[in-house]
């Protein structure tokens, strides 16, 4: 694992021995210069971009980067940089995971549009991040958690060490919480597709006169008993997001604590160069890792609440169902009634809510299970957080 600090303008401050072993650059040659003394031509520079624009905000950032050596070789790292005090602080390892593959052809590809199509950096990474979601990450920051986690369990598989279970849970938590999200879109999603259908009923019904009369009271309640699905959906949709949202930031948090710790652990094992302070790199570092593993605990802490939320959810869930039994009711009454009227134009449209109904229906049951599934895996997490802090506790006794 690599590590450097640098000041607020990016100029290299400090780093381990293995930092300045893989540049191959002498200490006088990195420190004082800037950071991108290392950068390798092949980076895009929407990556840069991103990085710049989340740690200025005082936001900790991840992201996969090609580095040049000095005899002008390259390696790869996975980097994680986070703010500290007049500076940044930036923890690395080597990728290895199956996601580390698919970012190399993408960088390729999106270098060659910057130079192609002569893309500023901020254009570049509007396409960057358009692009990721495509391949269905939902921004910048579920791609930078999913890849750090992968890289981290990877790591583990290679050294051949047991990986920490707490990683592994985040790691399908994060899976978890992000599929409930998906489904619930979808199925918020079903509302708008299908949003015309009640008021082609009443159209058609009015065209009727007085023999559409049923079939117009008929689709105005349907209509107003599918607008308080849309609505209770919407409110699930919301709170679904800001669920994968506090998962998703507690793993980033929580894997970048680990990762901090184990690089004050083994920095605090080296020779102490004579150019770098070694007591002030420790202090910064037991600083960083202390603030990390704080807020990571403090995230970890609102997974009670999550689990609150997700049993306010199943409630939730119970309510639109008892909803949607009474779109049953009423779409059942609709079809007889178009039935007796012997209209292809109404049977057609009541095919259309037949689709809607079990869309709906399917896309409950679903969320219901993922809801019930992410539940359990949150319970998970915290039983083997509180394990792994008791075995932290009796080793320091």
């Amino acid at each position: 694992m690599v590590f450097s600090r640098t000041d607020s303008r990016g100029k290299i401050t400090s780093g381990n021995t293995v930092f300045q072993r893989v540049s191959q650059f002498e200490w006088d040659e990195l420190l004082e210069k800037p950071h991108n003394i290392i950068r390798h031509p092949d980076m895009p520079r929407a990556v840069f971009w991103l990085l710049w624009d989340r740690i200025r905000k005082g936001l900790p950032v991840g992201a996969y980067v090609k580095n040049r050596s000095k005899d002008g070789r390259y390696y790869w790292v996975f980097a994680i940089v986070t703010p500290i005090e007049d500076g940044y602080l930036s923890v690395r390892l080597k990728p290895s995971s199956a996601l580390f593959a698919g970012v190399q052809q993408e960088y390729r590809t999106l270098l060659q549009a910057e130079k192609d199509e002569e893309l500023t950096p901020a254009r570049s990474a509007e396409v960057l991040l358009k692009r990721l979601n495509e391949l269905g990450f939902r921004g910048y920051e579920i791609f930078m958690t999913k890849a750090l986690i992968s890289e981290m369990l990877a790591r583990d598989k290679v050294l051949e060490i047991e990986p920490q279970r707490t990683i592994s849970l985040f790691q399908d938590l994060v899976l978890a919480s992000e599929k409930l999200l998906e489904t619930a879109a979808a199925v918020a999603g079903t509302y708008h597709d299908f949003r015309f259908v009640p008021l082609n009923l009443i159209i058609q019904a009015g065209q009727l006169g007085k023999d559409g009369a049923a079939i117009g009271r008929i689709s105005n309640n349907y209509s107003l008993l599918a607008e308080e699905i849309r609505l209770a959906l919407g409110g699930f949709l919301d709170a679904a997001r800001q669920v994968a949202d506090t998962i998703r930031e507690g793993a980033f948090l929580f894997a970048t604590s680990h990762m901090q710790e184990e690089i004050a652990n083994a920095f605090a094992k080296e020779g102490k160069a004579s150019e770098i302070d070694h007591a002030n790199e420790m202090e910064h570092l037991n600083r960083q890792r202390a603030l990390y593993s704080a807020k990571a605990l403090t995230n970890l802490e609102n997974l009670v609440s999550i689990q609150q939320e997700l049993g306010a959810f199943a409630e939730g869930m119970d309510e639109i169902k008892r909803l949607t039994s009474g779109l049953a009711a009423v779409r059942i009454m609709g079809k007889i009634e178009a039935g007796r009227l012997s209209s292809s134009v109404l049977n057609d449209l009541i095919i259309d809510l037949d689709s809607f109904q079990q869309i709906l229906s399917e896309g409950l049951t679903e969320i219901q299970a993922l809801n019930f599934d992410l539940s359990k895996r949150s319970g998970d997490l915290l039983e083997a957080h509180a394990a792994e802090t008791r075995g932290t506790r009796a080793l320091a006794a």
